[in-house]
C-alpha cells in the first residue's frame, strides 16, 4: 500500500462528534502492519484521532510508513495494553488502559497491543498534519534500517540511566491539577502543556454542571463516559456525549458541562494552537 494522506475533517461551529459516525481509515503496508484510524478532528490547529490494533497486532514502520514526525504526541490508552517502543535506541514502556505516554518531535516510535482486548489509543498531535509536520515530514527523514527493541545501556547503578528518556509516561496521580470556576467547583488535571499541545482532564461529579467555559483556541474533546450534556450559550444547542464521542467548539464559544450519571465521568480535552 502506497502511502496517501489521512482525511483531514473540519468545522466552522460546535459539533458533536459521534464516534459510532465516523468512518475508520485504514493505513500501513506488510511491513508496518495494519492499523485503523476514527479521525475526530485535523485542521490547522488541532488532531485528534483514536488508533486501534487487533489483539497481539503491532505497527511499525516501512520506507512509505516512516513513524517519526514533527510533532508533540500525547497518546492515552483506551482499552488494551500499550506497548511503546523507540526502535533508534530500544527504550520501551507498557502503558496500560487509563495511562499515557508522551512524547516530542522526531522521536521513532513503534507500538505494539499486548493483550486479547482490543487497542484504541485517543492520540492528539500537534503542530497538526495540515502544517507539514506528519507523513511529507517522515520522508524527508533517513530511513532507520534496523530496530532495536531491548535497552542496552540499562545500568541500576549508574546515576545518569533514566528509564523513561523520549517517552514520558503519565498516570492520573501525575497530572497537575487545579481547581476551576468562580467557586472553585471543577476539578481539571493537566497532562502535557508545551509551546504545542495542551492537553487537560475534566472531572465531574454525580449530577455537576460546571460553569460557563471560553477558550481564545479552538479545543476538542473526548468523552470517557456516557450521558453527558453539552450546553452551547452562543446558539442555545445542546448535544448527550456518549463514551468516545469527541466534541469540536471553536474559539470564543461559551458551553457548559453536565454529568447527567451518579457517578464521576471524565472528559479529555486539548487546546489549539
Amino acid at each position: 500500500m502506497t502511502y496517501k494522506p489521512s482525511p483531514k475533517p473540519d468545522f466552522d461551529k460546535p459539533t458533536h462528534i459521534k464516534y459510532d459516525l465516523i468512518e475508520p481509515y485504514m493505513w500501513g503496508d506488510e511491513k508496518t502492519g495494519k492499523v485503523k484510524d476514527w479521525i475526530y478532528v485535523s485542521n490547522l490547529s488541532l488532531h485528534q484521532i483514536i488508533f486501534g490494533l487487533e489483539p497481539k497486532g503491532n505497527f511499525k514502520h516501512s520506507d512509505q510508513y516512516r513513524t517519526i514526525f514533527g510533532a508533540d504526541e500525547f497518546l492515552y490508552v483506551l482499552s488494551g495494553v500499550l506497548i511503546i517502543n523507540n526502535p533508534e535506541n530500544g527504550e520501551t514502556h507498557k502503558v496500560n488502559a487509563g495511562e499515557s505516554v508522551f512524547f516530542r518531535k522526531d522521536t521513532w516510535h513503534h507500538g505494539f497491543n499486548y493483550s486479547d482486548d482490543y487497542l484504541q489509543v485517543l492520540e492528539f498531535f500537534s503542530p497538526p498534519p495540515l502544517t507539514g509536520t506528519s507523513g511529507l515530514y517522515a520522508k524527508e527523514k533517513k530511513l532507520l534500517e534496523k530496530s532495536i527493541y531491548k535497552r542496552q545501556d540499562i545500568s541500576f547503578h549508574n546515576n545518569d540511566f533514566k528509564n523513561e528518556n523520549t517517552f514520558k509516561i503519565i498516570k492520573k496521580d501525575n497530572l497537575v491539577w487545579s481547581l476551576e470556576g468562580p467557586n472553585q467547583e471543577v476539578l481539571i488535571g493537566n497532562y502535557v502543556k508545551t509551546e504545542f499541545l495542551n492537553v487537560k482532564l475534566i472531572t465531574l461529579l454525580p449530577f455537576q454542571k460546571t460553569h460557563v467555559f471560553e477558550f481564545d483556541n479552538n479545543t476538542s474533546y473526548l468523552s470517557l463516559n456516557d450521558n453527558i450534556k453539552v450546553s452551547i450559550n452562543n446558539n442555545n444547542q445542546e448535544y448527550k456525549l456518549n463514551k468516545k464521542d469527541g466534541l469540536y467548539i471553536p474559539a470564543n464559544n461559551k458551553f457548559t458541562l453536565e454529568n447527567k450519571n451518579d457517578f464521576n465521568v471524565e472528559i479529555i480535552l486539548c487546546e489549539g494552537l
